[in-house]
């Protein structure tokens, strides 16, 4: 479509507030012409919303391989585990993720938020972050936005591959750990090795597995169970990383027509290892900070002191990814365009991880191996169209509707647990029913929308304006389900020599029969196993952009949003009396205002500010009275129903300075205040780390924003070819954040046994450590980059630093003594090249990075009393990768 629209969609942009696109400004006396846009680039120019964007020439530079790893190079933006985006220190779940203007849904059974380790780069066209609320947006506005696009339709024919290979320091060709598995597991698909024995699945929705079914019934359908393929973990030698990506595009030109075809794919296979230190703290009773559960001494005869001890964690995960995309488009009369995306995104791990502590309870050093499987996919459908009607005066229209399922299954994750002996100074499977689990999870996450946006330049009077308008209808819908089981010792139970075998020997077929082993299921004694969550938002918005001056412009606009989200929490199988049913639902209706003033008051210097209300819904499986068990830090959570939304106010201001093309320096500041904010506290059930979630009283967040970005030619100051035909660079950022949680309220929390809870309403001061930070806040937030383009684009190389300062990963339980988790993630300094060479008359191109040059790890720790205790530790290592493409 040939319009002098910028290139994300309207839906996208941070707002269609458009600053003065006059660039000159007359004095009829002195006939002096000021020029005050020479250097504000396009996309700065056309909105009014505090923004950055990621174009194709910034991830190249990078050469990060996934959307996740390149967002943390905008200013105020972190990650959670490298997948789930932080924005102004805003944890995930007050961020929201737009695909062409539609939102992605997640596959995850912990987050809302769209998991964007998965989405490739080579797939994207540019990636927008919007920290400021527009009322086109929906309403769940915390942090920001991004906003992805997908690639365009091509200029021209064309066939592209690229093949890369890449290993670390810790994993590539050291130890790891694995177990069998099926024969297609290294593609990322399970050939039916994994799927529901007929047995158990004859039984799955209508009983519970136990003494209750016929002897014969319930043996058959523990021998059922693969045994040996999916029980025992290996040692392996493991392999390098390697990746495969194709891209093809046609065109079609006609008269007043043209026809668009774009594919893309992507393959990869990953190993990471993970070895270092977990525990668990509390208070010993001379008010130290201790190990009640941590890291045995290397003798394995005890508890290690602190800072000692054996690495009691070791884990491999191989990562499978793959992802496809189709795009057809049609654009006619310059004016219209209508395109068609299909996309498939595809994660699957693979992991086998052992974990030794010393138990407190039973004064023993115990080991557990766990073998997992987890599937992960998004499919995405959508149809759009752009059209501008320039016989209607440039009403412009652009439209949507999307269909998207994401899924996470995960069959077969399994846990055995081992009790060290002295003598014969070997491990012994004790036997006990909780000694063993195999679980069946399943997520389905399903999310319609659709919605128009509606813009016409008009003038009013002497202001020149913009009206807009639009309304968009969301829904979305959550299944979830898990279901645990586990051998118990029958009458006779199993012969004592037999519990020093392998696992598999132990859980053999003529082992489970009803004197020695039966299978019982063990979820759902406590809490409920599945849920189902809806969510349906309607909304609509109207707005105007009006030039008050030739030099300030006002964006004033306000969304009206209603939304209701229910949860139901269930027990299996579930039944028509609703046995055990907890239901939750939140039913609000917003008028969500947005107000940003631009004021270009002089040569290339303007000023941004801005006001906004916008809210945060729980996330399903927080609203879920339910128990989980997050396979990423081996702790469990349990939901609260009683949770309410957050409503946030913001207030943003920036100076913008642009000294040349590509070149400027901006500073920022912003101020939120959140009622109701949801945060993570922890419980103590149990051996290991268990969280629940509150609604804090209150907190705010105040920040400062520092952009620097400069280009430099050296070619007159240096002779040779290095210097003489290429452009240097700086880029760097730098983001402060405090925030402050108030104790001056209640909370409320769930109690309760299974299927019955209760509210509580506490003192908030027995939850919230009065003026601490947010969770997951940081305080400090740093990038920089330093390189090099040659002018012919044939070689380009930068030298990255990436820093995000300490946040809390669980606040404290003040009421239990329990101080919070901090983490430290490791600061990274990458090296990254790429060129061009002719070889055999053709063009390649190589690739060449080093990641986390100086080998910084990772570290959560809980500190009190002036003692720091190590809870979850691990190595991360150095990187390197190199690839090779090719275009047709």
């Amino acid at each position: 479509m040939k319009t002098t629209r910028f290139a994300l969609s309207a839906a996208l942009l941070a707002s269609t507030t458009l600053v003065p696109v006059a660039a000159l400004a007359q004095d009829a006396d002195e006939d002096v012409i000021e020029v005050r846009f020479q250097y504000i680039p396009d996309d700065r120019r056309v909105t009014s919303e505090v923004a950055a964007s990621l174009s194709i020439d910034d991830l190249a530079t990078t050469g990060d391989s996934d959307l996740a790893s390149a967002l943390v190079r905008v200013t105020g933006l972190s990650t959670v585990g490298g997948r789930f985006v932080v924005v102004r220190g805003l944890n995930e779940r007050y961020s929201n993720t737009l695909l062409n203007g539609s939102p992605m849904p997640s596959p995850e059974p912990f987050r809302r938020a769209a998991p964007l380790d998965i989405l490739p780069t080579n797939v994207l066209s540019n990636v927008l972050v919007q920290k400021t609320f527009s009322p086109e947006f929906p309403g769940e506005f915390g942090g920001g936005v991004i906003g992805i696009e997908t690639a365009s339709l091509p200029d021209d024919r064309f066939f592209s591959v690229s093949i890369g290979a890449s290993g670390d320091t810790v994993t590539t060709g050291n130890h790891g750990l694995t177990y069998g598995g099926s024969d297609t597991d290294w593609m990322g698909y399970d050939d039916g090795l994994r799927d529901m024995p007929d047995e158990l699945a004859a039984v799955f929705d209508t009983t519970r597995v136990g003494n209750n079914l016929p002897a014969a019934q319930q043996q058959a359908i523990g021998r059922s169970l693969v045994n040996s393929e999916l029980w025992v973990v290996q040692q392996i030698d493991t392999d390098a990383n390697g990746s495969i990506s194709i891209e093809a595009g046609e065109r079609f030109d006609f008269d007043n027509f043209s026809l668009g075809l774009l594919v893309a794919g992507s393959f990869s296979n990953e190993w990471e290892t993970r070895e270092g230190q977990r525990g668990k703290g509390a208070i010993g009773a001379g008010d130290e900070l201790i190990y009640e559960n941590g890291p045995p001494s290397e003798d394995r005869s005890g508890l290690a002191p602190v800072g000692e001890g054996i690495n009691n964690f070791f884990g491999t995960e191989n990562e499978i990814n793959a992802s496809g995309l189709i795009s057809v488009g049609v654009d006619f009369y310059n004016d219209h365009s209508i395109s068609f995306l299909s996309m498939a995104l595809r994660s699957t791990s693979k992991e086998a991880r052992i974990e030794e502590q010393f138990n407190a309870g039973s004064s023993a050093v115990v080991r557990g191996d766990y073998t997992e499987w987890f599937e992960r996919q998004v499919l995405f459908n959508q149809l759009r169209g752009e059209h501008l009607f320039e016989s209607l005066g440039g009403l412009a229209l652009d439209w949507r509707l999307s269909d998207a399922t994401a899924t996470r299954d995960a069959p077969y994750q399994r846990f055995v647990n081992y009790q060290y002996e002295d003598v014969p100074q070997t491990y012994r499977y004790e036997g006990d029913i909780n000694d063993n689990f195999t679980r069946f999870s399943e997520i389905e996450d399903s999310t319609q929308d659709g919605g128009f946006d509606l813009t016409l330049p008009v003038s009013l009077g002497d202001f020149d304006a913009e009206l807009k308008a639009g309304y968009s209808n969301t829904s979305r819908e959550r299944d979830a389900y898990t279901r645990q089981f586990a051998f118990e010792q029958g009458s006779d139970g199993i012969p004592a020599d037999l519990l020093f075998s392998r696992i598999d020997y132990i859980f053999a077929e003529q082992n489970i029969v009803d004197e020695r082993l039966r299978l019982v299921e063990t979820g759902g004694l406590t809490f409920p196993e599945a849920y189902n969550g809806r969510l349906f938002v309607e909304g609509y918005y109207a707005g105007v952009d009006v030039g008050l001056t030739d030099f300030v412009r006002a964006a004033v606009g306000v969304r009206f949003e209603q939304g209701t989200q229910k949860v139901d929490t269930f027990a299996f199988p579930a039944n028509t009396a609703d046995s055990g049913q907890v239901e939750t639902r939140i039913e609000e209706d917003y008028v969500l205002p947005a107000l940003t003033l631009t004021w270009t008051f002089a040569d290339n210097l303007q000023l941004r500010t801005g006001y906004s209300q916008s809210i945060a819904r729980p996330q399903f499986r927080e609203l879920a009275f339910a128990e989980f068990f997050n396979t990423d830090t081996d702790q469990r959570f349990q939901g609260n129903p009683f949770l309410v939304n957050t409503e946030i106010e913001s207030y943003d201001a920036r100076l913008e300075y642009y000294f040349g093309r590509d070149q400027f320096v901006t500073v920022g500041a912003f101020y939120k205040v959140l009622e109701n904010p949801i945060e993570e506290y922890i419980i103590p059930i149990g051996d290991g780390l268990n969280t629940s979630f509150i609604n804090a009283p209150e907190a705010t967040l105040t920040g400062a924003e520092f952009e620097f970005e400069k280009s430099f030619d050296f070619s007159d100051r240096w002779d040779g070819a290095f210097f003489n035909d290429r452009e240097w660079f700086i880029k760097t950022n730098y983001t402060y954040i405090q925030s402050e949680v108030t104790a001056d309220g209640t909370v409320t929390i769930a109690q309760g046994a299974f299927g019955s809870p209760s509210a509580i309403e506490l003192n908030a001061a027995g939850f919230v450590q009065d003026g601490r930070a947010l969770q997951g806040q940081s305080e400090h937030l740093f990038n920089l980059q330093v390189g090099f383009e040659t002018f012919d684009g044939r070689a380009r190389g930068a030298l990255l630093y990436n820093f995000t300062g300490e946040r809390s990963r669980a606040v404290a339980n003040l009421s239990d003594n329990l101080p919070e988790i901090s983490e430290q993630l490791p600061a990274s300094l990458d090296f990254v090249y790429s060129r061009t060479l002719e070889l055999g008359g053709n063009d390649w191109d190589f690739g060449f990075s080093v990641r986390n040059i100086l080998g910084e790890d990772y570290e959560a720790t809980q500190s009190a009393g002036g003692v720091e205790l190590p809870v979850d530790t691990y190595d991360i290592g150095t990187s390197l990768s190199l690839s090779v493409s090719r275009t047709w």
